[in-house]
């Protein structure tokens, strides 16, 4: 084995390794924990974060950083000149300074709000390695079969103990659907489904995240799986394409209304939920207290508001707020600028039909990914996590892909004009 090959096998095996304690992470504390009584007629789940589950988490976020730095490297190494490169890392090292002088290195590098947040717009490097990518794309699919048991487990398993008219305040199931959606955003739109079994298998897979969706009376969930599950219906390459789309959305309003039939309860709760505003009063209340202007540069670690009765509350559900309010715009403008390359015109000529459908999935992913983040999904969150690593990494895999189609256009544009030029030249020796 020479060296290269060594190098290829390490990244593959650090990704699996980052998975595999991430999911100890996330699975651990949500089947030891215990349900607890709020007071009112809701219940919520307390997590048990034993040594294993923290231990776990540390050693993949220190993976992480292993991984990504061979990434960069990497990239590096081939000439590729990024300014994503240098403006993430100079934040990065700004606030590592800056941080050092009011929060431990568990925070600084390990923590929910450590500074590695202004990192993740280099996720998509994580793509332009091809072992990586595969590894992720192997992953994938039984990553959304492991999340959709242990959410329907969870979640029957409550309804049996406590009734299915009693809410949840904080379940496991909802952070394990952020993980569950992230997949399948992966898999139904960055993964070729030529074969019909393979076709059917999405369509299967969709209706259970919409049945894990009504499950977790989730309004923003609903409206996602619905998009999406139409995306998959209606957007695959063929003849009949405007039949197709009717079909679709045929298929979808039954399945919505098979799910309201066979839940009637629990999508009754859902549906007298539809005109509650359950987020403007955190955007007054935050800007009551944060200055508009201070989002610009970003305020820290220990960056906090009062609300929910917490003085020194931290976290926003609007995540491009989130990060701006710890660490400023240019975080957000790198992630904005990595995913406007997505957008970038192709030429078809130079990819075959699977890339482009490819691309365009990703596209529509990254849209998806985009409005969760927005605050389309009270429990997505933008991090180290499985969530934002699996979509990065396609969405870094598609970038590639445009970017060397135009590279490969530019370069044949290039070639006939040498040509035309050479060709002209002779003509006119033969005329002189």
């Amino acid at each position: 084995m020479n060296l290269n090959e060594l190098r290829i096998n390490i990244k593959g095996l650090l990704l699996n390794s980052i998975i595999l304690l991430m999911l100890i992470h996330l699975i651990l504390p949500g089947i030891t924990g215990f349900w607890s009584s709020d007071g009112s007629d809701a219940y919520a789940y307390q997590f048990h974060y034993s040594s294993l589950s923290s231990a776990s988490f540390n050693l993949a976020i220190l993976l992480l950083y292993m991984l990504l730095a061979f990434c960069i490297v990497s990239n590096q190494q081939k000439g590729k000149i990024n300014l994503f490169i240098p403006f993430s890392l100079l934040v990065f090292f700004i606030w590592l300074i800056n941080s050092i002088f009011e929060a431990s290195l568990q925070e600084i590098f390990l923590s929910d709000l450590s500074i590695n947040l202004s990192l993740i717009p280099l996720f998509y490097l994580l793509g332009y390695d091809k072992t990586v990518f595969e590894s992720a794309k192997k992953v994938v699919p039984y990553l959304i079969i492991l999340m959709v048991v242990l959410i329907l487990w969870n979640s029957i398993s409550f309804i049996l103990q406590y009734g299915i008219s009693v809410e949840t305040r904080l379940s496991p199931s909802k952070e394990m659907f952020s993980v569950l959606i992230s997949a399948y955003w992966c898999y139904a739109l960055g993964m070729s489904g030529q074969k019909s079994t393979h076709k059917s298998f999405k369509y299967i897979l969709g209706i259970c995240l919409l049945i894990c969706a009504f499950l977790l009376r989730s309004r923003s969930w609903v409206i996602q799986g619905v998009f999406v599950l139409y995306s998959i219906m209606a957007l695959n390459p063929g003849k009949h394409s405007f039949f197709k789309k009717i079909l679709s959305v045929c298929i979808v309003v039954l399945v919505f209304i098979a799910i309201i039939v066979l839940f009637p309860n629990i999508t009754g709760a859902l549906f007298n939920r539809i005109g509650e505003d359950t987020r403007f009063g955190q955007y007054e209340t935050f800007f009551s207290q944060v200055s508009p202007l201070s989002l610009l540069w970003g305020n820290g670690i220990r960056a906090g508001y009062s609300f929910l009765g917490n003085p020194n509350y931290k976290y926003f559900d609007n995540q491009f707020i989130y990060l701006m309010f710890h660490y400023g715009t240019v975080p957000i403008l790198c992630l904005l600028g990595v995913i406007s390359g997505l957008f970038r015109k192709i030429k078809r000529g130079s990819l075959n039909r699977e890339e482009i459908a490819f691309i365009f999935g990703c596209r529509l992913m990254s849209i998806f990914f985009l409005a969760a983040l927005g605050g389309l999904s009270v429990y997505y969150k933008l991090g180290w996590n499985l969530c934002t690593l699996f979509v990065f990494i396609f969405i870094g895999r598609a970038h590639k892909m445009v970017k060397e189609s135009r590279k490969i256009a530019i370069n044949n544009d290039n070639t006939r004009t040498i040509s035309k030029n050479l060709k002209g030249s002779k003509v006119n020796k033969l005329i002189s």
